[in-house]
């Protein structure tokens, strides 16, 4: 042991040149990683942009409030309504009526269930016609929020559209 001004001080494997290197190394190594992992895993989750054009959405804004200023004027009423009927399966049920509360003719009925975090989870439902103004489709639908699209055609034109935020129990429960 040697002193220095009353000090002891051990004498024990020196610090070289090679050691710092290689903690420097280590040390940025980790680091580098680290960012690594978490940018692997932050690109593998995302399923991309909600709005794949906003342009073309923002130029299409005047015929959609257009579009629902018809719809306001057709004064129809849709209900929609899921049920689990299994495992995993809910059966999607829409019923419309107009005005008068009657049920209109020749009719189509979808229902897109889209996810509020992941878009590649969104599934599109399509509805037969079981009754006047009553429609009934099958669907494997996982438990937890989904927002509920329902559309209501007649040749191809989208005579009615709701969104609707729904909660899908586990049938566990």
């Amino acid at each position: 042991m040697s002193r220095i001004s009353g000090a002891t001080m051990n004498e024990g494997r020196p610090l070289t040149g090679r050691m710092v290197l290689l903690f420097v190394l280590a040390f940025f190594g980790t680091i580098i990683f680290a960012n690594g992992m978490l940018l692997h895993f932050a690109i593998q989750t995302f399923s991309g942009l909600e709005t794949k054009n906003a342009y073309t959405a923002g130029l299409n804004y005047n015929r959609q409030i257009a579009a629902e200023r018809v719809q306001d004027e057709l004064r129809w009423k849709v209900d929609l309504s899921f049920r689990r009927v299994g495992p995993g399966v809910s059966e999607v049920s829409v019923t419309q009526r107009d005005s008068l509360g009657a049920p209109s003719s020749s009719v189509e009925a979808v229902v897109r269930l889209e996810h509020p975090m992941d878009g590649r989870r969104d599934q599109t439902i399509e509805l037969r016609e079981v009754g006047p103004g009553l429609y009934r489709g099958r669907a494997d639908i996982s438990p937890g929020q989904w927002e509920a699209v329902t559309e209501l055609q007649r040749r191809g034109e989208i005579l009615f559209v709701s969104r609707n935020r729904i909660v899908v129990e586990d049938s566990a429960r």
